[in-house]
């Protein structure tokens, strides 16, 4: 039996000689690689500035101490990874909740402003999966209500929306190179975009402990820094970044022939004239999920399951702010239905046929 993994990140001969030729000839940190990849990530989405920092979580984190929400509410969706909404509060600030969409399982901008209050600072959407949130309606209430936007794009690496990229619309974009990401720099990382050269330089000094030259210091900073054999690695992963997302993009056609009309599972929303998603998850709402996932993983499929848990519902939310369930009942119904089927851009047809009729082997014998 064929064994198919959930991901597969690509690690060839030129991505391992950018490392080498790094550790061998830069400053292991703060080394050219790390300068050439800034700016080639600023080129790819747009912008005229971008930062990289060690994770995903960090440009977030950083992100919102720019634009000081100690003491404010950003507001951002309970269906999503904890990061998220963590983040707010080691920036110091209040993090709140809006209800995903059924639709599309991104923030629903239709629900944002019934939770806004004084103190929202912020709006904190999650282009979740790899399908961007409907930015233009959540612009228009964050010029309306004068809050800024942090786009969460970690999992949204090249995706489109009405033209422009997933982190080069609102004030702030963040992104993650966690190795099952669309692109990755063979470990952790992360970056933030942004136009404005303000927020740049204030989140490139809070990552390198909050200098101003070498020993001296004028905030409390962190040590987040992108290490230079990783940017070596991540500057030759974008290069084939949309090629490898134009491969995910035919794996989830090829998932709409093999799946459809099932009964038990709805297929997530493919692109349209608005939006090209890029599929960092081919996720799937089912009934019968967890027993799905028994299944897939008995056969030799490996299948992830985001995200169990709504932020909300996670024990130390629930004792922070004392919510009990029922809050976001969208988000918790997708907790319980979602289920991730295998992705990745060498995946084979062959491969997609096999976990499709697994899934509907599956469904066959439940009725």
């Amino acid at each position: 039996m064929n064994k198919v993994p959930f991901a597969k990140p690509v690690v060839d001969k030129e991505m391992l000689d950018a490392v080498s030729n790094a550790l061998q000839n830069e400053r292991l940190v703060g080394g050219e690689s790390v300068h050439k990849f800034e700016e080639a990530f600023a080129k790819y989405c747009g912008v005229k500035y971008a930062v990289s920092l060690s994770s995903g979580t960090n440009a977030l984190q950083m992100a919102l101490i720019a634009l000081d929400v100690k003491g404010k509410e950003v507001q951002t969706t309970p269906f999503s990874f904890i990061a998220t909404a963590n983040a707010v509060i080691e920036a110091a600030g209040k993090p709140t909740f809006s209800d995903a969409s059924e639709q599309d399982y991104n923030m629903d901008p239709s629900v944002i402003e019934k939770k806004l209050t004084k103190k929202t600072a912020a709006l904190l959407p999650v282009h979740l999966f790899g399908r961007p949130c409907r930015m233009q309606e959540i612009m228009d209430i964050a010029v309306d209500k004068n809050l800024k936007v942090v786009e969460d794009a970690c999992q949204a690496h090249g995706s489109l929306y009405r033209g422009r990229k997933a982190g080069a619309i609102g004030d702030i974009g963040c992104f993650s190179f966690y190795p099952t990401k669309n692109m990755t720099v063979g470990g952790d990382g992360g970056m933030i975009t942004t136009n404005d050269a303000d927020i740049a330089k204030v989140i490139a000094k809070y990552r390198d402990c909050g200098r101003i030259s070498r020993y001296v210091h004028d905030v409390v900073g962190y040590t987040s820094r992108l290490n230079t054999a990783n940017a070596a690695f991540g500057l030759v992963q974008l290069k084939h970044l949309d090629r490898w997302n134009e491969q995910r993009r035919t794996i989830a056609k090829l998932y709409v022939k093999f799946l459809s009309g099932i009964d038990g599972i709805i297929l997530p929303p493919m692109g349209d004239k608005d939006i090209t998603p890029v599929f960092h998850l081919y996720a799937v709402r089912c009934t019968k999920r967890d027993q799905l996932a028994d299944h897939l993983n008995k056969n030799g499929i490996e299948a992830g399951v985001h995200y169990p848990v709504p932020i909300h519902l996670q024990p130390i939310y629930k004792q922070l702010y004392g919510f009990k369930g029922g809050e976001y009942p969208v988000s918790e119904t997708l907790a319980n239905e979602m289920i991730s089927l295998p992705m990745f851009p060498e995946m084979s047809e062959d491969e997609v046929k096999q976990v499709s009729e697994e899934v509907r082997k599956f469904y066959s014998r439940s009725k």
